[in-house]
């Protein structure tokens, strides 16, 4: 969470703010008050509810940055506010599937890395930071706080920024308040950007601020959007995902003037019309009436599922809303820790007919775009390994992550934010299996009798998402040496399109300052490790000292949509203490890239390339030009060659058809003529109509950017000549094709003789002769 009180006095005192602010929240964390809160009003059938207008931003690039605004000193320091009954720990639950041990040289070197924000760009003083970021084609976004910038990715490059997010509105509470957690995704789908910030203030409403841009251009304009969402329900630590049939959204729900939460709130966005800059509704589901007092049960810490590669989940599958909780604080009681979903099934048609778990009320409109309802109970609860959650908010707790001692500076403990489930929950298609990937922060087992224990990264993958979600694998990730005792947290995973898995996240020790981390594990690696150990991506060279505790308070883990491959990490760390005194504090982040040696792009498996021609009424006939199960020499395929008529204009329909279901056929281009996508296109082929294609000369179609369901992807060629009367294909007209067009007249035309007819009449007969004979002597150059 962050505000943005801005302190002007002279006399303002960090410290002393610090404890009021401790106090506070150590008076107002006594009590678990489960208040549900005040639902506005529903409208009648009478009253329309056409959704939220957006407005158009002026250009990012042109909007102005920090270093041209005045800025003040922000408060030092936020709370994240405790999750209700997520820091309860048995004693007798002890980790089972911790992995101690780790190879030191599996993981992949740094590829690009360079500096993102630091304070002075972020905020003037804020903490934490909430460093996240998102990879596109050409660019990387990073937020941190309550500013935006935009990177040449390759370069590193700011190329627009740092610009307050509130820059982006002209109009509403989004235009005035810079309130932070940020959150920017990158919409493969539709190769557009999402930004996002809440508003923290219930005067005039709590509301979601979501630009989205109107282009692929990140630096450019941007569809602007105020969702307000009540003025009674505070929606903390909000967390968005990219579906085919929504943005969706998780929170955690603190009733205005509490410090505990009420419950969490699952909402929709509505996508399709975002992106076109058209009214959106959206739908909250509160799931405050799921909360189970006996057992201090209360929805939180979630996340949505993330829409992961360009391969999109089955057809009407639902967004997956994730937590993970420990006994007694379960939805049901449970013997074992449990991974908790939802299914969210958004109708935009009706939005009544959507669910939300089960059980769940219906939707009502309430005004503003907004429909209101009830969350159900979760669909699945699946047992997982016993955890024990990491305790520590604001550096207290039992399981705050030490760091460097370094002399003649105040010593602190970092916090762990592990009552949650970590950003992002990822999702893959791979066409015979789904896979989810899920994360959080947990205490490992003591490292000897009596030991100290530390915190480790437990992590999941789940697989069977549209039938019964199943465990695949589990394991907490907190290898040990005994020299330099690290403790592990705050970190985000993701999975490349080959199923290679991977975390970053930050390190600390009492011998090691605060460094970036990352480790994984390739798919053909034994389950349940992370086999190929970890590796530094960028090493701290300070700490940060009392009372300075917050940390985070997320980190983001993408995967550059170019190869499906790269992974791209922004994480925060502290450079050299320049004092004794750390306040100001002086976070800085980084952004940096590693890749899996074995994961490669391929393009989609091509079977055959054919051209198709209509025979008059004989109908449609497909001369095969290619076929990936021939065996050809050094030269062309003895197939290779179209002899029938183009027409007076050269015009051929070419069908390229792939071993699986095509995604997108790209865009297709020929070394002669002109080529353009077929609207025909389908399933496993991909048609590509042909004008002003030359005879007696080899033509290339290529489709570029192929992508099928399986995630393969790239640019897919075909070479074939066109030479009139050439029936047997040897390259020039001579008379044995006259003889073979003169023995085939007056047939009826059947797949095996439509190749004699070669003026595409329907009929074999004596001007099909005399166009071969018209040819004689012509001939294909060399092949290409």
């Amino acid at each position: 969470m962050k505000t943005t009180s801005k302190f002007t006095s002279g006399v303002f005192n960090p410290r002393i703010a610090f404890a009021v602010v401790l106090c506070f929240a150590g008076t107002s964390l006594a009590f678990l008050a489960l208040a549900a809160p005040t639902p506005k009003k529903p409208l009648t059938s009478q009253v329309p509810n056409p959704g939220v207008s957006p407005v158009i931003s002026r250009p990012l690039r042109d909007l102005p940055t920090i270093n041209q605004l005045t800025t003040v000193q922000t408060e030092i320091g936020d709370t994240e506010r405790r999750l209700v009954g997520r820091q309860t720990q048995n004693p007798l639950v002890h980790d089972t599937v911790t992995q101690t041990t780790a190879p030191t040289a599996g993981m992949p070197p740094v590829g690009v890395s360079y500096e993102g924000m630091n304070i002075d760009q972020g905020c003037g003083g804020c903490l934490p930071p909430d460093t996240d970021g998102a990879v596109g084609p050409n660019h990387y976004v990073q937020m941190v706080n309550t500013e935006l910038a935009v990177f040449n990715k390759t370069t590193g490059t700011m190329i627009s920024g740092p610009t307050p997010i509130k820059a982006l509105w002209s109009s509403g509470e989004c235009a005035s308040r810079d309130d932070g957690d940020p959150i920017v995704i990158y919409d493969q789908l539709a190769d557009r950007w999402l930004i996002s910030q809440f508003v923290s203030s219930a005067a005039p409403s709590y509301a979601e601020c979501i630009a989205v841009s109107t282009s692929p251009d990140p630096s450019g304009t941007y569809y602007a959007y105020e969702f307000d969402q009540s003025t009674s329900v505070f929606h903390d630590y909000p967390k968005i995902a990219v579906w085919p049939d929504a943005y969706y959204m998780t929170s955690n729900e603190f009733p205005s003037g509490q410090e505990t939460n009420s419950g969490a709130g699952a909402f929709a966005f509505e996508r399709a019309k975002m992106l076109s800059g058209q009214p959106a509704r959206f739908i909250w589901f509160d799931e405050s009436a799921i909360a189970v007092a006996a057992v201090a049960y209360v929805p939180g810490g979630q996340n949505p599922t993330n829409l992961d590669g360009k391969v999109p989940p089955p057809a009407g599958m639902p967004n997956y809303i994730v937590e993970v909780d420990t006994p007694p604080s379960t939805p049901d009681p449970q013997t074992s820790s449990v991974l908790v979903m939802w299914k969210f099934h958004v109708d935009w048609n009706n939005p009544a007919n959507s669910t939300f778990g089960t059980g769940s009320t219906a939707p009502v409109a309430v005004g503003g775009g907004l429909y209101q309802a009830n969350g159900g109970h979760p669909n699945f609860e699946i047992p997982i390994a016993n955890f024990v959650p990491a305790q520590c908010v604001y550096g207290e707790g039992p399981n705050c992550v030490p760091e460097k001692v370094v002399a003649g500076v105040h010593t602190a403990t970092l916090d762990t934010l592990g009552d949650r489930t970590m950003f992002r929950v990822t999702y893959r298609n791979f066409g015979d299996h789904e896979s989810m990937i899920v994360h959080h922060t947990v205490v490992t087992a003591a490292d000897a009798p009596n030991g100290a224990t530390r915190t480790g990264l437990r992590w999941y993958e789940v697989r069977n998402l549209s039938t019964t979600p199943t465990i695949h694998q589990q394991s907490t990730f907190a290898p040990l040496d005994p020299t330099n005792p690290l403790w592990r947290w705050m970190g985000s995973a993701a999975m490349d399109h080959v199923g290679d898995i991977a975390i970053g996240y930050s390190a600390s020790g009492p011998n090691y300052f605060p460094s970036i981390h990352y480790a994984g594990r390739l798919a053909s690696d034994p389950l349940n490790d992370l086999t190929q150990g970890e590796a530094v991506m960028f090493a701290g060279l300070g700490i940060q000292g009392f009372p300075l505790n917050r940390w985070g308070d997320y980190s983001d883990l993408t995967v550059d949509p170019n190869d499906d491959c790269t992974f791209w990490y922004t994480q925060e760390y502290l450079p050299a203490n320049g004092t004794t005194d750390l306040l100001p504090v002086n976070w800085h982040t980084r952004i940096g890239t590693f890749k899996f040696s074995q994961c490669v792009v391929n393009p989609p498996p091509l079977l055959t390339i054919s051209s198709r021609k209509v025979h008059g009424s004989a109908g449609v006939f497909d001369l095969t030009l290619f076929d990936a199960q021939e065996l050809c020499g050094p030269g062309p395929c003895p197939r290779q060659v179209e002899p029938r008529s183009g027409g007076t204009n050269g015009q051929f329909v070419i069908v390229f058809h792939f071993a699986n279901p095509v995604l997108t056929c790209g865009t297709a281009s020929s070394s002669h003529g002109t080529a353009a996508n077929d609207p025909a296109s389908g399933g496993n082929d991909c048609l590509v109509d042909l004008t002003g294609v030359p005879n007696a000369q080899y033509t290339t179609v290529t489709l570029t950017g192929v992508i099928d369901n399986h995630g393969n992807q790239g640019n897919v060629p075909g070479t074939f000549g066109v030479l009139l009367g050439d029936v047997d294909a040897t390259g020039r007209v001579d008379g044995n094709d006259v003889s073979a067009v003169q023995s085939h007249t007056r047939q009826t035309l059947t797949n095996t003789n439509f190749r004699y007819d070669v003026d595409v009449t329907g009929r074999i007969d004596g001007n099909d002769v005399s166009i071969t004979q018209g040819q004689t002597r012509t001939s294909l150059p060399t092949h290409p």
